[in-house]
């Protein structure tokens, strides 16, 4: 018996073992989005803006920033970020189809997530921690409300960067290497290009890792470090993070975080962290019964519990003590945020309100809650493989009834959720960046440059992502309104001569005036200002990035 012991936890001393593990270990979470068609979810926005971003990278537009098939367009990726949809455009063009490339990306946050938390953990407490951590990252019920409920694609793909981050913290505290610092600028601008609002979530959790690793070290150096991986992933970051905050303003915004969208009608009650409960609707405003779960998982406080008794009754060490009580004051400061009475502070923080439903705070939840029930890896000695595998079991029984949809549209095809249909259909699309000179969404859809007063013949129209162009002779002086919404950086240029916009229309289209001639019509959509320098710093930075992995620059230099 102990020599099967020995060898089990042998296997746990193999990293790529574990990692096997794994994988084998998630599979039952993946399994139902190898089923034919597609399932409903709350969002299913996710697929038109694939085909959006590839329609666009095809166009020419890089970075991509407008889509042309959102009503008369819309600046999507300035606000939306862009990520998971680059990503997904290299899968699609691989051969697979709009829909198979949402559920591999889907699929890939699973897999990937679970592999950042064991090599996170792993660092903490050892394989078999890691492995444990791992399991309860994989299974935690929240993880399905994201995939499987929501269908919120990118913010269940931030999932992977949370693990990350805090490994990169983590070899940076140990290190001065190149690599750690690089390893921590990247993991950032990973987060910050991959889900605006968890971002915005999880960067005080972010800030308090870093200071309780500047304090367990009593290495103040750090600080200067844990800045400047920081600076430099915002800098790689830039050329999404600069137009998203100081073009905010040129968007309805206010569409974001009223009516339904106000936080304040869903923030959750106790009662509702520990409910196993469970259900495919919605977060109902102001209701005590939701429609969705909002429990932090039976098996992930049986293992915090557990972590908890292990480290007070064992006191390994004060490092291994004080590292497990501060990831359980962060993770019930996650809860805190998404109680009523965290009130005060939403509103000291008008920028929380965008976050719309507190509940978003149960991503960070999850990944503390699973990182303190590895800790128990520490504690378990010649039975460890045994009880971790158990363990795993257990947290795959008592979750895996969560990790389906609700039913399955077994005829889904691409066109059902992309296609011209689709988008000439309003209620089909989001309302969440139309530019402000959008003011009705009620007019009569139009197709073709038209006159708004005058007379005038147009021919040859033609739409592209990011430009347009068509002939127009003008009989008797028109003010030619233009199937393109208007949002700065579009430029409209008359026989190649830059001319300056009429006032946008109601429906906020383009409008220039021009007398009797014939015209050659050119839109182009250039970078403003912000654009252009939010470009050259993501530029900058990656050369940055670059000389400090060749060691053209030496990394000791900017931190001493």
């Amino acid at each position: 018996m102990l020599k099967l012991l020995d060898k089990l936890n042998g296997l746990f001393s193999r990293k790529l073992t574990v990692i096997a593990i794994l994988i084998v270990l998630a599979i039952p979470t993946l399994l139902p989005l190898t089923h034919q068609g597609f399932f409903p979810t709350q969002d299913f926005i996710h697929v038109a803006r694939l085909y959006e971003m590839d329609q666009s990278l095809k166009g020419g537009q890089f970075p991509v920033r407008w889509v042309p098939d959102f009503r008369y367009g819309e600046p999507l990726f300035n606000f939306y970020a862009p990520l998971p949809y680059y990503v997904g455009t290299l899968i699609h063009n691989l051969g697979f189809s709009f829909l198979d490339t949402t559920k591999i990306l889907f699929g890939l946050g699973f897999v990937l997530s679970g592999v950042a938390m064991f090599f996170f953990a792993r660092e903490l407490f050892g394989s078999l921690g890691g492995f444990i951590a791992s399991a309860l990252y994989i299974y935690a019920p929240y993880h399905s409300v994201d995939v499987y409920v929501r269908g919120a694609l990118s913010e269940s793909l931030a999932l992977v960067f949370f693990p990350l981050i805090f490994l990169a913290s983590l070899k940076l505290s140990r290190d001065s290497s190149a690599k750690s610092f690089i390893f921590l600028s990247l993991s950032l601008a990973g987060l910050f290009f991959t889900h605006n609002i968890m971002t915005v979530l999880f960067f005080p959790f972010y800030i308090g890792w870093a200071a309780y690793l500047i304090w367990s070290s009593k290495n103040l150096k750090l600080v200067k470090k844990f800045v400047l991986a920081t600076v430099l992933g915002l800098g790689l970051a830039a050329s999404f993070l600069l137009p998203a905050f100081f073009e905010k303003d040129f968007v309805r915004s206010t569409e974001l975080i009223s009516g339904y969208f106000d936080y304040r009608g869903h923030f959750v009650e106790v009662r509702q962290f520990f409910t196993p409960s469970w259900g495919y609707g919605a977060s109902l405003w102001g209701a005590k019964d939701d429609g969705m779960s909002f429990q932090v998982g039976l098996t992930h406080w049986f293992a915090l519990a557990l972590s908890l008794i292990l480290t007070l009754v064992f006191r390994k060490s004060r490092v291994v003590l004080s590292l497990t009580l501060f990831l359980i004051a962060e993770f019930l400061f996650s809860l805190f945020m998404q109680h009523n009475k965290s009130t005060p502070i939403w509103l000291t923080f008008p920028t929380l309100a965008f976050t719309q439903f507190p509940w978003r705070f149960l991503g960070i939840s999850i990944f503390l809650i699973s990182i303190v029930g590895g800790a128990m890896g520490l504690y378990l000695k010649k039975w460890a493989a045994i009880f971790g595998v158990l363990l795993a079991l257990g947290v795959v029984v008592f979750n895996i009834g969560y990790f389906h949809p609700e039913s399955f549209y077994l005829d889904s095809i691409d066109d059902h959720y992309a296609s011209a249909a689709v988008f000439a259909i309003d209620d089909k699309l989001p309302k969440d960046y139309l530019p402000v000179w959008v003011t009705s969404l009620k007019e009569e859809k139009v197709s073709l440059p038209h006159t708004m007063d005058g007379e005038a013949e147009v021919s040859n129209f033609n739409k592209r992502s990011s430009s347009a162009t068509f002939k127009i002779k003008v009989l008797k002086k028109a003010d030619v309104e233009i199937p393109v919404t208007y949002f700065p950086g579009w430029e409209v240029l008359v026989n190649d001569k830059l001319v300056s916009q009429e006032e946008p229309s109601k429906r906020g289209l383009i409008r220039v005036r021009l007398a009797e001639g014939d015209y050659q019509i050119k839109l182009n959509f250039s970078n403003t200002p912000v654009r252009s320098l939010g470009n050259i710093t993501t530029l900058l930075s990656a050369l940055v990035v670059v000389a400090f992995a060749t060691g053209k620059l030496r990394l000791g230099k900017w931190l001493t």
